[in-house]
C-alpha cells in the first residue's frame, strides 16, 4: 500500500461531497487549503490518496485527544464508496482511539476523505490508514501501556493519600491530589469516562488540567519550603493558583480557547516550577535536585505543546498525548523517590526523638544518688500489682535508722554515703529476685514475686549487719513486709509493712536506750 502525505482543508456546512472518483481532485481544487488546524476548534477536510495493491483488510484512524465528530469516506476508482462515523460523541471500535475497520472492495487507487469537526484541537490531528492486524495490534499495546500507567498513577495517589494522613504531613497530602489530579486529566484525555461511563461533556474536559498545577504550587511550596528560601517565587506562585482558579470558569465558557488558555497556564507552571527549585537549589536546599528533575521531564510535553500553540509551516504530529503520559509516570516517580528519601528521614527523626524520650523517660525514674528507680517508677509498678489467689507479691519497706541525726552531726555528705551504702547492701543481698526502690530520703521498697516474706527478711537482716560493719556506730536499717496473700488492695499491703516496720524500729530504739543507759557514766 502506498499512500499520499495528509492535506488539510477547511469544511463549511454548505459543502457538498463529490459523488465520483474522478470529481474529487477539481473538488478539492475549490477548497481552501490550510497548513494546520486551529486549536480554538472547527471543521476540517483531512485528504489522503491512497494505492492498494494487495488484498487486505484496513483501519482508517484519526489521532488526537479531543474530536468530536469524525466521518470517514473511501471513494475508489470504481466510484463505490464506503461512510464510517466515529469521534468522541459517538461509540468507539477500539480502545482509547477513534479507528475503524473499513473493508475495500478492489485493488487500486483510493481516495479517503475525512471530516472533523470539533470546539477545540488540543494537538494537530493526523490521518492514518493501515493494515488493520499491525495497526490494531499497534491499539491493543497503546491501550495497555495506558491502563498500565493510569493505573500506577492512582496507586501513587492512593498511598501518598495514606502516607500523608498517617503522617499528619501536608506534603504528602498536597503530592497525592496532584498525582489525582494527573490521573483524572490523563483518563479524560484517553476517554476512559467516555468508555466506562459514557461521559462525553467537552467543556469539562480539559478542567481536570488546570487543578494540576494549583495540587502541584501548594506540594512544592511546602516541599522546597519555597517560603523561606525565595519568597518572591512564592508569592508568584500563589499568583499562579488564583489564576488557575480564574481560568477554570473561563475555560468552561470560552470552550474555543481553552486549549490555548490551558496550554498558557501549564508552560507558565512548569517554568515557575523550575525557576523554584533552581533557587532553593542555590539556598543549599537537597529536597531541590531531586524536584528539577522530575520538572524537567514535565518540559517534554510542555515543549511540543508549546509547538501546537506557536504557527508552524509545517503539519508536525504533536504526539503530546502519549508524551505528557510517560512524562507524568517518570517524574512522579522521581518525585516519589523524593518524597520516600523525606518520608526515610522523618521516620528515621521520629525513632531518634522516641529514643531520646525513652532515654529521659528512663531517666526520670532513676534516684540521681543510688541508680535505684525512684518513686515515680515505684507509682507505676504499683498500680500494675494484682491481688488475688494466683497472684503472690511480696511488699518490704525499709528506713534508714538515724539518718537525720547522722546529717546534722556529721553533715550531709556522710549521709549521702550511708543512703549509697544502704543501696549496695541491699542491690548485693536481694539480687535479681527483687525490684527494688528508693522512695524517699532514708526510704526503700522492695518486691518480689518469688520470695516470701521471711525469705525477704532474712535477706535484710544480713544487709542489715553489712551496713553496721561497714558504716557508723548508728548505721543500720529498719523494715517490714507484707504479702498480697493477706491484703485486698495496695492500701492495706503497705499500711502492714509499714506498721511491722515501725515496730522493728521502735524495739530498735527501745534497745539502743538500754544499751546506753547500762553503759558506765
Amino acid at each position: 500500500m502506498n499512500s499520499s502525505s495528509q492535506q488539510i482543508y477547511l469544511a463549511e456546512d454548505q459543502q457538498v461531497l463529490p459523488h465520483r472518483y474522478s470529481d474529487i481532485p477539481s473538488w478539492l481544487n475549490k477548497l481552501s487549503q490550510v497548513e494546520r488546524v486551529k486549536l480554538s476548534g472547527g471543521s476540517y477536510w483531512l485528504v489522503k490518496k491512497i494505492n492498494i495493491s494487495q488484498p487486505n483488510q484496513w483501519i482508517a484512524s484519526v489521532d488526537g485527544p479531543v474530536i468530536e465528530n469524525i466521518d470517514y469516506y473511501l471513494y475508489s476508482e470504481g466510484n463505490q464508496m464506503r461512510h464510517l462515523s466515529s469521534g468522541y460523541l459517538h461509540p468507539y471500535e477500539y480502545l482509547f482511539s477513534y479507528a475503524r475497520h473499513i473493508d475495500t472492495p478492489s485493488l487500486g487507487g483510493y481516495w479517503l476523505i475525512t471530516r472533523i469537526s470539533s470546539q477545540y484541537y488540543t494537538e494537530q490531528p493526523q490521518l492514518s490508514f493501515g493494515h488493520k492486524s499491525e495497526m490494531s495490534q499497534l491499539y491493543h499495546w497503546r491501550a495497555s501501556v495506558i491502563t498500565l500507567c493510569l493505573g500506577g498513577l492512582l496507586i501513587l495517589a492512593i498511598y501518598n493519600g495514606a502516607v500523608g494522613l498517617v503522617q499528619q504531613d501536608r506534603v504528602f497530602a498536597y503530592f497525592s491530589g496532584y498525582l489525582f489530579a494527573i490521573t483524572l486529566a490523563l483518563a479524560l484525555v484517553f476517554h476512559v469516562a467516555a468508555h466506562l461511563l459514557q461521559l462525553r461533556i467537552t467543556q469539562l474536559h480539559l478542567l481536570p488540567v488546570l487543578l494540576i498545577p494549583i495540587f502541584s504550587v501548594l506540594f512544592y511550596c511546602r516541599f522546597l519550603n519555597l517560603q523561606q528560601y525565595a519568597p518572591r517565587l512564592w508569592l508568584a506562585s500563589r499568583y499562579l493558583i488564583a489564576l488557575c482558579l480564574f481560568s477554570i470558569p473561563v475555560a468552561v465558557i470560552w470552550v474555543n480557547w481553552a486549549v490555548v488558555l490551558v496550554y498558557c497556564v501549564i508552560l507558565l507552571w512548569v517554568v515557575l516550577a523550575l525557576a523554584s527549585a533552581f533557587q532553593c537549589w542555590r539556598q543549599g536546599s537537597k529536597q531541590a535536585q531531586l524536584f528539577i528533575l522530575s520538572t524537567l521531564l514535565l518540559l517534554i510535553p510542555a515543549l511540543l505543546l508549546a509547538m501546537a500553540v506557536v504557527p508552524k509551516n509545517t503539519t508536525t504530529l504533536l504526539a503530546a498525548d502519549l508524551s505528557i503520559l510517560l512524562s507524568c509516570i517518570f517524574s512522579t516517580l522521581f518525585m516519589s523517590l523524593a518524597l520516600h528519601y523525606k518520608f526515610k528521614r522523618l521516620t528515621l527523626e521520629s525513632l531518634l526523638v522516641a529514643q531520646q524520650l525513652s532515654e529521659e523517660r528512663d531517666a526520670a525514674r532513676l534516684d540521681a544518688l543510688t541508680g535505684l528507680k525512684n518513686r515515680y517508677a515505684f507509682n507505676e509498678y504499683v498500680s500494675s500489682i494484682e491481688f488475688g489467689e494466683d497472684h503472690h507479691t511480696s511488699l518490704a519497706l525499709v528506713d534508714i535508722d538515724y539518718l537525720k541525726s547522722i546529717n546534722d552531726h556529721a553533715g550531709h555528705q556522710e549521709g549521702d554515703r550511708l543512703i549509697k551504702l544502704v543501696a549496695e547492701a541491699l542491690n548485693m543481698v536481694l539480687s535479681d529476685q527483687v525490684k527494688l526502690y528508693r522512695i524517699g530520703g532514708d526510704e526503700f521498697a522492695a518486691f518480689s514475686d518469688t520470695l516470701s516474706c521471711s525469705e525477704i527478711d532474712e535477706k535484710l537482716a544480713i544487709a542489715d549487719k553489712i551496713i553496721q560493719l561497714n558504716g557508723t556506730a548508728q548505721s543500720g536499717i529498719s523494715f517490714g513486709s507484707a504479702s498480697t496473700d493477706d491484703c485486698q488492695d495496695a492500701e492495706q499491703l503497705f499500711y502492714r509493712a509499714d506498721m511491722t516496720m515501725y515496730q522493728q524500729k521502735a524495739q530498735r530504739k527501745r534497745k539502743t536506750k538500754l544499751v546506753a543507759l547500762n553503759q558506765p557514766p
